[in-house]
């Protein structure tokens, strides 16, 4: 079969053109929820173990995370969405300070609880991946789309969910937390992935479930955003405010070829 070369991504009608696809990880490739609340109860009970406290302290701390502690819903525009490890663990900090625990004390064990939950985490049992993700991604590939990663999570934790997926080999360029500064929503990730892939800004486009997301890919200039809503916590409305275009999921993603007609990208996946 003649590998066509792919100009763009289509949209109601219009069509973008583009040469990079840019996607976020947590809540666009695989779900948000499942995927990250597991993990910050874990943080918790083992900080409050710690502490030798419950109850309040317990509660205290999922809010200072962004997490309701009677439902588990995530606040789609706290941190927990969208700031990376030590942005996280400064919160935790800060939550013990404010409640009388000198600062040193406290970074040491929100750090401790942090690193030993992760450490007890089984990757391959907490990640739910959005449905057809890995069959859009070989689709985009064999169409000659350059494929980037912007994520705000650790290079151990990406590496290891996109290995569990049998996606990292697609990805041309994979940028984690702390690899560039300072991290989304300012636009400095998304503009590293261009520069070493060699594209404009104007060439590419971003997929994302959060405001943040968006919010990185306008700063960046680029040609298009895309929120999705299937594996996120952001309601439609928010994401509205500042995407391009909102879908339900990625496939409902079009894409187009010099030599093809626009299809869904989930076609025959």
């Amino acid at each position: 079969m003649i590998r066509s070369m792919v100009t763009g991504v289509e949209w109601k009608g219009k069509r973008i053109p583009c040469r990079l696809i840019i996607f976020d990880k947590d809540g666009t490739l695989v779900d948000f929820a499942a995927t990250w609340v597991p993990l910050i109860q874990k943080r918790v009970a083992l900080l409050l173990k710690a502490l030798e406290k419950g109850g309040e302290m317990e509660a205290l701390l999922l809010r200072a995370w962004g997490i309701d502690p009677d439902s588990g819903r995530v606040d789609p525009r706290g941190p927990c969405p969208v700031s990376p490890r030590s942005e996280e663990i400064v919160i935790g900090t800060a939550a013990l300070y404010q409640q009388g625990y000198p600062w040193d004390v406290s970074k040491q064990m929100v750090s401790r609880a942090f690193d030993e939950a992760d450490a007890a985490t089984d990757h391959t049992k907490r990640v739910r991946p959005v449905a057809g993700v890995s069959s859009l991604l070989v689709r985009l590939k064999q169409e000659g789309f350059l494929l980037g990663l912007a994520t705000n999570d650790e290079r151990v934790d990406t590496d290891a969910v996109l290995a569990f997926l049998g996606i990292g080999r697609l990805f041309d360029v994979v940028v984690c937390a702390g690899e560039v500064n300072p991290p989304k929503p300012h636009p400095e990730t998304v503009l590293a992935i261009c520069r070493r892939l060699s594209v404009l800004p104007g060439e590419t486009v971003f997929v994302g479930d959060t405001v943040g997301d968006m919010s990185a890919g306008k700063r960046a200039g680029l040609a298009f955003t895309f929120g999705v809503l299937e594996g996120g916590v952001t309601p439609r409305e928010e994401l509205e405010k500042v995407a391009d275009a909102v879908v339900e999921s990625l496939r409902d993603l079009v894409f187009f070829s010099d030599r093809q007609m626009g299809r869904r990208a989930d076609e025959k996946c």
